[in-house]
Formats: structure tokens, sequence, C-alpha cells
């Protein structure tokens, strides 16, 4: 720790650093003054968002020529070192066509609005920085990478080091102003915490992370993992690895023996696990010498393919009934990226997995640019999607739409929802038959479809019975259990639950509730949900207040008091959710 220290401190490294990296150096420190110059005045706004655009461009400019320099030092690596000039040939081009590429950074985030204040542009910067990130942990390592998973260790742990550094010096110069402004009354102003952020978190940071960089002829092929490391991961990380995932294949099963529709939650519960466990894989790829840990990179990555099945129909279903999205399309490419990653795993468990962070960098290229990018296919989606509802309504008249066709409230949500998505992308003029000069607003929604776009509103449907407890103190549930001997709440009902001698059963538009009787379960009551749903709009639109005995439902034997009801739209009763508390004699 202590030489880790004298390396940071020290002048000559620094003076090293720049060497190496003269231009990455450089782009941070432009990136840092143009950031700072935009807080000094604030209502300069036109200056202010020329310095954060520049500052963006510069930004960006860090991890361009990081990836370039690297990307000559490892073809540096690749020629005999006798024979260069090829190698210094390309090395000249490559850093001539950065000129053309930073000035169409510029053209990309500049907007009198604001700098990336356009959504696609925003998605464009942002992938092809992720490209940038994700290149440069291995566009040096082409020609010799059987060290490579230590060599992005280094890398992981250099970047740790740096924003712990940058971490304590944004702290100890924050520290000081604040000393000086509350004893000497200095007066620095309060955005002197945001300059200093940005000297600690740009500057500071890339100096101290490229100091530590590794280089690209340095051999890590003996390299052991450090003792904590090792055992965080073998023996923390891996157990925790081994539960959630017996977990979820769990829940495969259950929804395999039940022939249920997977829940939408399950898709960022899968994708996050499985992006992780890929990255769980590349390192422990070089843990060797522990039997159990020999088998796991076997079975491990062979279990998640039932998940990432799972995870890709829920995601189907939802693209087939609400049509393609960026954040869709991103799950199905991370997807993509795992399963291309465990089979990998699987079958070439000897290699040095510099063709994990490849796939990754092919495919977010791919999202963030070009025709099969996210924006535009889900520009093509949501468009053949509006065309759909339109005719299927008809509403189309030439090139126009027709405002005077009525239609249901299932197809106004969506339109509504298609419109209000492509607007918030700033695509709305790309929608098929819309006036050209369209921008959304209520007035303007409800000349060209004759309906407002505040319909969707009229759609949502609930209920709560604490929703009229305002006394303090009160729980919300006082309910009247004389003549009744047992009382079950019933909440959160998937497909079965048992109570005692009581069974449940969620169908799509009705429960079920079963008593045993020697052995057998006999049908006592049926919850029709339509009916519940009509009688509670009925009674939203007669009662100011809507009491438990309101929506409760007796019989001789049983009475069920509704606590909880919320069906979202009302048209769609199969995803209601339901709690009530049966009262039984």
């Amino acid at each position: 720790m202590k030489k880790l220290n004298l390396k940071i401190l020290n002048f000559k490294s620094i003076k090293d650093t720049f060497k190496r990296f003269p231009f990455t150096i450089t782009s941070a420190t432009l990136a840092s003054i143009f950031f700072i110059m935009a807080t000094y005045d604030e209502y300069a706004e036109d200056f202010n968002n020329k310095m954060i655009s520049y500052g963006l461009v510069f930004a960006f400019a860090i991890f361009l020529y990081a990836f370039i320099k690297l990307f000559n030092e490892g073809l540096r690596n690749f020629y005999d070192l006798k024979n260069l000039k090829n190698n210094n040939l390309l090395k000249v081009i490559s850093y001539v066509i950065t000129l053309p590429i930073l000035y169409g950074i510029y053209e990309l985030v500049y907007d009198k609005a604001g700098p990336l204040s356009n959504y696609n542009d925003n998605f464009v910067f942002f992938t092809l920085i992720a490209f940038l990130v994700v290149g440069t942990s291995f566009v040096a390592k082409f020609n010799y990478h059987k060290d490579y998973v230590v060599y992005v260790a280094k890398i992981l742990r250099a970047f740790i080091i740096s924003n712990i550094y940058s971490f304590i010096v944004f702290i100890g110069i924050s520290s000081i102003v604040f000393a000086l402004d509350s004893l000497f009354k200095f007066d620095f102003g309060s955005l002197v915490y945001l300059r200093i952020g940005i000297f600690s978190f740009i500057l500071f940071n890339v100096i101290t992370f490229f100091q530590d960089f590794p280089k690209v002829r340095d051999s890590f092929t003996d390299y052991k993992y450090p003792k904590p490391f090792r055992i965080l991961l073998v023996y923390i990380i891996t157990p925790l690895m081994i539960i959630y995932t017996l977990i979820l294949l769990a829940y495969f099963i259950k929804i395999l023996a039940l022939w249920q529709i997977p829940n939408n939650l399950i898709v960022n519960l899968v994708i996050w696990f499985a992006a992780f466990s890929v990255v769980y894989l590349f390192f422990l790829s070089r843990v060797d010498s522990i039997g159990f840990i020999n088998k796991l990179k076997i079975i491990f990555p062979i279990s998640l393919f039932p998940l990432l099945g799972m995870m890709f129909f829920a995601i189907y279903l939802r693209i087939s009934e609400y049509g393609l999205t960026e954040n869709r399309y991103i799950v199905i490419a991370g997807g993509l990226w795992v399963f291309l990653s465990l089979i990998y795993y699987i079958f070439y468990r000897e290699n040095s997995n510099i063709t994990v962070p490849i796939f990754l960098a092919t495919i977010i290229l791919i999202t963030g640019i070009g025709p099969a990018s996210a924006t535009s296919l889900s520009l093509r989606s949501q468009n053949a999607r509006f065309e759909k509802l339109l005719k299927e309504n008809n509403m189309i008249a030439g090139e126009g739409i027709r405002s005077d066709v009525n239609i249901d409230s299932s197809a106004k949500n969506q339109i509504i929802d298609i419109v209000s998505y492509m607007d918030k992308r700033d695509r709305i003029e790309d929608l098929n038959h819309l006036p050209k000069d369209f921008k959304l607003s209520e007035e303007n929604f409800t000349k060209v479809f004759g309906f407002s776009n505040k319909v969707e509103n009229h759609s949502y449907l609930g209920y709560s019975y604490t929703d009229n407890i305002v006394e303090k103190g009160d729980l919300g549930f006082n309910i009247d259990i004389e003549g009744y001997k047992n009382m079950i709440f019933v909440y959160s009902l998937d497909h079965i639950s048992t109570c005692g001698d009581y069974k449940f059963e969620r169908k799509k538009k009705e429960i079920n509730i079963y008593k045993k009787f020697n052995d057998d379960y006999e049908l006592q009551k049926t919850i029709d949900l339509l009916a519940l749903r009509d009688k509670l709009k009925t009674l939203k639109k007669t009662k100011d207040e809507i009491k438990l005995d309101d929506l409760a439902i007796e019989d001789d034997n049983f009475k069920i008091y509704f606590t909880n009801i919320y069906f979202g739209n009302e048209d769609n009763i199969e995803n209601a959710y339901v709690e009530f508390y049966l009262l039984t004699k």
C-alpha cells in the first residue's frame, strides 16, 4: 500500500503517464476546463451550452484516444520491432481520423435547447462511449492474450483505486474550501464544490487511472489472485450465485408445472443476474486448484440456459403486445451476449476469454448505430403497431387520420402510448399519417384523433379500503367477524394457494374458492372479476366513499371483504390484483 501511495504521488510517474497517454490526458484537461467554465454564469445559456458541448466532445476524446493509443501499442507488439514503418504510418492515420470523428461528436451533442437534449443523439453518444470502454479492455491484447483475464483484473484494480483516490481528493479539497469559507468568509459560492468534483473525478481520476494501467508487453501468465479477492470470489460470491440460480430455476420449474405465463419481473431478475454471471465466470476461469470450482465451471453455464429461455419468452410476450422499444431491444441484445458467452465458456474453457468482451463490443456497436440499431428497429416496430391500430379501427383517410371514429378504450390507450413514446424520443415526426407539423398537446391530439391524450387516466381502476382512513394511527381494518369462526387473508394470489382446509385458485377472469372434504376439494364460491370490476366502476361513479360492505360478497357459510383491488387498465381483467378477507363459519 505504501509503494502504491508513493507511485500515485510521484511526479515522474505522472510525467511517464502523460508521455504514454498524451492525447488522453490533454482531453481530460480540456474537458475539465470547459465543464468548469460552464459553471460561472448560470444566465449565459448559449455560452454554457457551448462549453458543455465542448466538454462532452473532449470527454468522448478521453475514451477515443485511450482506445487508439492501446490499439497502436497492440499493433507495435504485433509487428517486428525492427521494421516499424507500417506501424508508424497506421499510427499517424489513426490519430488523423480522430479529427472528423470529434467534429461529428460535436454535431451530435450540440443543440440550442441544450447538449444531448435529443433522445436519439443521447443514446448514440453513450452507446459509442460504452463501445470504447469495452474495446479499450481488449484492443491491445489481440496479439498476445493468454493472460487476458489478469490484464482485465489489473484494469479493474486501477479503476477502483483511481476512484477511491478521486473521492478522497474531492472530500479533502472540499473540506479545505468549506473551512476557509466558514472561518474566513472567502465566499467561494456553492458551485465551487461542483468544480472540485469536475477536477477530482475527471482530470485527477483519468491521470491516476492511466498511471496504473497495465502495459501491453507485461506478462501476467503466472499471476495469482490476491487472497482476499480469491476468498471473495470463491467462498462468498460463489455460494450466493448458486442460491440465486436455484431460486430462479425453482420458479422456472413452477411455471412449467403449472403452465403459467412468466411474470414480467423475471426479465429484470434474469438479465442482470445473467450478465453478472458472465463476468463472474470470466474471473472464475483463473481459479483452477479447487475441485468443486472446476465442476462448477461446467455445470453453472448450462444451468443458465433455462433462465435465458424463460426471459426471452417473457420479453417476446411484451413485444408481441406492445411492440419493440429501446429497453426491450437492450434486454434482447444483453441476452444474446450472455447466450454467446455461455456457449463460449462451455466449449472453450481453456481459452483466454478475450472473445467475451469482443462479443459485447460488437453487440453494443450494433445496438447504437446503423439500420439494426435499437432506435431504428424500435421506430419501425412502433410505426407498424401504429399503422395496424389505425387500420383495424378504420381511422385512415388517405394520408391522414379520421377523427370521427368511435373506438374502444384499449385502442385509445395504445395510440396514446405510441404517440407519447415517440414524442419522448423526439421521433414523433416519423409516425406515419400524422400532420408534418404535429406537436403533441391535448388540443392538437384531440383535433387529430378525436379523443384526448389524457383518456388513459380514466381507464385505470383501483380501490383500497385504507384510502378512506384519515384518522392518525388507524390501521384501516375494522372488520366485524361476529358469527364467523375463522378469517383468512388472501393476497398476491398468483395461481394456487392453500390455507388450512381452503384452496384458492386464480384463473384468467375469476378466483375459485375450494374447501376440503374427505381429501377432496369442492368448489364453494367463484369470484367473477368482470362483475367485481363493473360493481367497482358503478360505486366509483355513485359514491364518494366506498365502504367494506359495499363490495362484500356474503353467503350462508362465509363472507368476503375486499380490501385492495387494482385492475390497471380496466379492460385487462387477467392482470387484476385482488386482496380480500375470507370469513368462514
